[in-house]
């Protein structure tokens, strides 16, 4: 039977919270994904969708089985005792839906394009459902952070008075006094091997700038001048640094990074960090913006040589698919080279910017790259072909939670078609 959902809880963390419950006990479940986020955009309209969502009302009211509709689109069928004979009939009212459609072509094929059956008892289909629902629930939340942050944008645009030299000082001396140690945020980067779980890299430390505006300029837009905005940023640096240096180094496994501008670095705070994290400098990742290394090369040249014969390791952040098309980052000579994501690389053809990528990749080693903004399973699928293990981003914060919370771990691996699912 249906289970009544939470409507302010979306359906894909509704599906992996069912997931976690039914982990160590999946004997009978099965599940089918349809994949109707493929299907095109005529056929895409709500009203259709409806229509297929409304198909399965006699299942799920007369059985145990229950239909996640998603914000994509897509929609998974959970069910539990069931047979799998009495589910076709079901599957096929939909796809005949939809039949002038190309995604409903390849029933026959070796791989259903349509729609994907798993067995729930198999550890490796229960691994493989967990990641594409994982996935799922990482979209959704983008598209949900899309909208709040447009309809914000829209609200705050223009709103604000801008940052001036005048204010700068007051919002200076609040950032120097406030709270910040509540506003640290982290994010991971695991390396990851095809058909395994991944592995933690570092967590990226830092804080959350528009809670940090409310907290100390409410009525100020911090970002009308970029100039301005990096002073403050260097106060902040050295406020990251104080509460960081009361982390016990010796006790952390996984190695921290944290952002820092490259004068920070050569800063007395700097050095007061460096004492209390002794012979664990190891452990520390030293994150630098492009747009600050190349403020000026001398200096980072400097500092991240010192960086680097103190133990620390060192990121070379901001570095976007545009930007290789005019300097190669290996030249910086950094430990990692942390490239954003972005749909220019899958979808090149004609500017090149995929080849100054696996240049890129070529000159500095694919070890030395982390492919950050990773915003879904493609993105991971796309990197591991070019040779890449190393990756950060929304996607990934989900895939970390799902493995934390999950004695089966969801993998990065090209989905295969279920032929037969057990009854």
């Amino acid at each position: 039977m249906a289970e009544p959902f939470d409507k302010s809880t979306t359906q894909e963390a509704h599906i992996l919270e069912k997931l976690s419950r039914i982990e160590n006990s999946p004997a009978g479940y099965f599940a089918v994904h349809l994949h109707l986020s493929k299907l095109r955009a005529a056929n895409r309209q709500q009203h259709f969708l409806n229509i297929a969502a409304r198909s399965f009302d006699n299942l799920v009211n007369s059985a145990d089985a229950i239909l996640y509709t998603m914000m994509t689109g897509d929609m998974a069928l959970l069910c539990h005792d069931v047979m799998v004979d009495d589910i076709d009939p079901y599957i096929t009212k939909v796809r005949s839906l939809f039949s002038e459609d190309p995604l409903t072509d390849s029933e026959d094929d070796f791989e259903d394009t349509f729609c994907t059956w798993y067995d729930l008892s198999s550890t490796e289909d229960f691994a493989a459902f967990l990641s594409a629902m994982t996935e799922l629930s990482v979209q959704a939340e983008i598209l949900i952070e899309e909208r709040r942050r447009g309809k914000a944008d829209e609200n705050q645009k223009n709103q604000g008075e801008p940052l001036t030299a005048k204010n700068l000082a007051v919002i200076n001396q609040k950032l120097q006094v406030t709270r910040i140690a509540d506003l640290i945020k982290h994010q991971t980067c695991i390396r990851i091997k095809p058909g395994s779980a991944g592995e933690v890299v570092f967590r990226e430390h830092y804080i959350a700038v528009s809670e940090l505006k409310d907290r100390i300029a409410p009525g100020v837009n911090l970002f009308t001048s970029a100039w301005l905005f990096q002073f403050l940023t260097e106060t902040l640096d050295k406020r990251m640094l104080a509460v960081m240096s009361r982390r016990d180094f010796a006790e952390k496994d996984a190695r921290m990074s944290i952002n820092l501008n490259v004068a920070t670095v050569l800063s007395r705070d700097f050095a007061q960090f460096n004492r209390m994290v002794g012979e664990h400098a190891d452990k520390i990742v030293i994150e630098m913006q492009i747009i600050d290394i190349f403020a000026d090369m001398n200096t980072f040249g400097y500092a991240r040589d010192m960086l680097q014969e103190r133990g620390y390791r060192v990121v070379a952040d901001g570095i976007n698919p545009l930007s290789l098309q005019f300097f190669d980052p290996a030249t910086l000579r950094t430990d990692f080279l942390k490239i954003a994501w972005g749909k220019e690389f899958e979808d090149d053809a004609t500017d090149g910017r995929l080849d100054n990528f696996k240049e890129t990749v070529r000159n500095a080693g694919a070890d030395s790259i982390v492919l950050s903004s990773v915003d879904s399973e493609k993105a991971v699928k796309w990197g591991l072909a070019l040779g890449i293990n190393r990756f950060q981003g929304y996607f990934i914060d989900k895939l970390v939670e799902a493995m934390s919370r999950s004695k089966v771990k969801p993998k990065a691996r090209t989905i295969k078609k279920t032929s037969e699912v057990s009854g």
